[in-house]
């Protein structure tokens, strides 16, 4: 008994010591300290994030477990739980002269040979999939009108395909007699651009910048980002002017060793996305109206980070930042898409690329419960505000 007795003194800071608790910091950058949007921290396949928009996160691990903290452009920091303080900082990359550089950038065999290998990457995992968290606010002006958040599964290869819903939630409010509102019905569907076609094309209507005919739409150029052997080729596609349909301006963060595709950030312009209008036709009657919007005039920023964790090229996150004057209002809806894995179930209804995603989750039952365990992608101070508000009014799961 006495054995007894001591082994179990012996084993309780050992099961202490391996007990799952949650890490909180916040992801930098060393020199200036600004936080870094959308950093990985990865420990595992079961135990991995992103940083929030103010460059926060939340991970559940053991104090023993190393973390992987990286951000495209930044050296990538290998730190034990326990170790971490609360403010992570990263270096970043050297920013190369292309004149001082020992082997000269040939553009055009780089982005052909960038193609032709994320060409290979979709169509020989093309059937991989993953699940993704969503999470999408809406603010006209200062108000937040709408939250949405939801499970769903994807083909992930270089780009989103065939998005089904696992779970979702939504909440929002409706305009009183003096206000009108506005949001996207499919503005999820922003986060399913494809940067490159699937084959060869000659067709003047494709304006992707991984295509043979980029030329016709994109002046180049290129910064070199380098750390010791790893370099990253940053490249610049320029729309030229004059052209009205729908166009990417960004910036291809590339691997020139193995040609793959790490990170792509810029603008979307000449956008157009189905909107729904909420407006009081008299005192407690509020009608509805789909129309496709036109955001000519709108900032629609995005960033599409890539992961290989899986042996192949999938989507890791894609954020949106969108913003636009309508109603005599500022309307800005910003939305974060992360790959989790296989962390759910990969049953769900089928969503249409221009469907409503607001009516697909309505008919779904709403888990409170479920939703306050799976916050997957920590929640900024805003967000978290709209959350109680919308819980403290019971508005999940009622909206019309």
């Amino acid at each position: 008994m006495k054995l007894k007795a001591l082994l179990m003194l012996l084993w309780l800071p050992l099961t202490a010591l391996a007990q799952t608790i949650p890490i909180e910091g916040v992801v930098v950058d060393a020199q200036n300290h600004r936080p870094l949007p959308f950093a990985s921290v990865y420990v595992g396949p079961t135990a991995s994030t992103i940083t929030n928009a103010e460059g926060a996160f939340t991970i559940k691990c053991e104090t023993s477990d190393v973390l992987r903290i990286s951000y495209v452009g930044y050296k990538t920091l290998n730190i034990q739980a326990a170790q971490l303080s609360r403010q992570v900082e990263l270096q970043p990359m050297e920013t190369m002269l292309q004149e001082v550089t020992v082997m000269p950038i040939d553009l055009k065999k780089l982005i052909r040979k960038t193609t032709k290998e994320m060409r290979q990457q979709l169509r020989k995992y093309e059937n991989r999939e993953s699940n993704f968290f969503y999470r999408q606010i809406t603010f006209s002006d200062t108000t937040c009108i709408e939250l949405m958040e939801a499970f769903l599964n994807a083909r992930s290869a270089v780009y989103l395909q065939d998005l089904s819903l696992l779970k979702g939630r939504f909440a929002g409010i409706q305009p009183d007699s003096l206000h009108r509102y506005s949001f996207y019905t499919n503005f999820f569907t922003e986060s399913c651009l494809p940067m490159l076609t699937r084959y060869d094309s000659h067709d003047n209507r494709n304006s992707k910048p991984l295509t043979r005919n980029y030329k016709d739409f994109y002046h180049l150029d290129y910064d070199i980002l380098g750390d010791g052997d790893e370099r990253l080729i940053a490249v610049h596609f320029i729309p030229k002017e004059g052209i009205k349909k729908p166009i990417l301006d960004v910036k291809l963060y590339i691997d020139p060793k193995t040609y793959h595709l790490r990170k792509m950030e810029g603008t979307n312009n000449n956008v157009s996305i189905v909107n729904r209008d909420y407006y009081v036709l008299k005192v407690d009657t509020v009608k509805t109206l789909k129309t496709v919007v036109s955001l000519e005039s709108s900032t629609f920023n995005l960033t599409v980070n890539m992961t290989e964790e899986r042996g192949f090229v999938e989507v890791q996150s894609v954020y949106i930042d969108e913003q636009h004057e309508r109603y005599g209002k500022t309307h800005n809806t910003r939305s974060i898409l992360f790959n989790i894995g296989d962390q759910l179930a990969s049953k769900g209804s089928q969503i249409r690329p221009t469907g409503d995603l607001h009516q697909y989750i309505r008919e779904q039952d709403y888990d409170l419960d479920f939703w306050n365990e799976n916050e997957i992608v920590r929640r900024t101070p805003v967000e978290d505000a709209v959350v109680w508000l919308f819980e403290s009014k019971q508005l999940f799961g009622v909206f019309k």
